[in-house]
C-alpha cells in the first residue's frame, strides 16, 4: 500500500533539477496543465523506497494568469493534494520528475484537477511502457 504522504523528498525544488527538466524532458497536455516529466534512473538512496516516493514532482501557477497570490496558492494546493492521492497511478518502479505547469485562464474545482492529473499520470505511464519495451522486429 502506497503512503499518501507528500514528504519534502517527492518535491522538485533544486533549480539544476528545473532546468534538466525543461530543457530535455517530454511534455504532456491536457485542458488543465502542461505537464514537463523526463524519466529519471533510481539512485542508490531510492532504492528501498517504493515508485511513488523516488518521483519528485513540483507546481508553478502563472501570475500572468492569476494576479491575486491567494488564487494561485488555491490552484497550488488542489494540484499537490490531487498529486498526493493519485500517485499510485504511477507504475511500480518508474522514477520521473514532473512539473506541473497550470495553464488553464480559469480557476477549476478540485474535481477538475484532479480527473487532469489522473490522465496525465495514466498518458506518461503509457508512453514510458511504450518506450520501456523493445522495439517489435519488422521482417
Amino acid at each position: 500500500m502506497a503512503t499518501l504522504s507528500y514528504p519534502k523528498s517527492v518535491r522538485l525544488h533544486y533549480r539544476k533539477d528545473f532546468l534538466a527538466l525543461l530543457e530535455s524532458g517530454d511534455t504532456h497536455y491536457n485542458a488543465v496543465f502542461k505537464v514537463f516529466w523526463k524519466a529519471s534512473r533510481v539512485s542508490g538512496a531510492n532504492q528501498g523506497q517504493i515508485a511513488p516516493a523516488c518521483s519528485r514532482f513540483a507546481v508553478s501557477v502563472p501570475k500572468r494568469s492569476f494576479r491575486r497570490a491567494v488564487k494561485r496558492n488555491l490552484l497550488k494546493r488542489r494540484t499537490r493534494e490531487a498529486i498526493r492521492l493519485n500517485r499510485q497511478f504511477l507504475p511500480e518502479g518508474f522514477c520521473a520528475d514532473f512539473l506541473f505547469f497550470y495553464r488553464s485562464t480559469e480557476a477549476c474545482d478540485y474535481a477538475t484537477v484532479e480527473k487532469a492529473v489522473v490522465e496525465a499520470f495514466t498518458s506518461v505511464a503509457a508512453k514510458a511502457a511504450a518506450a520501456q519495451s523493445p522495439a517489435t522486429e519488422t521482417s
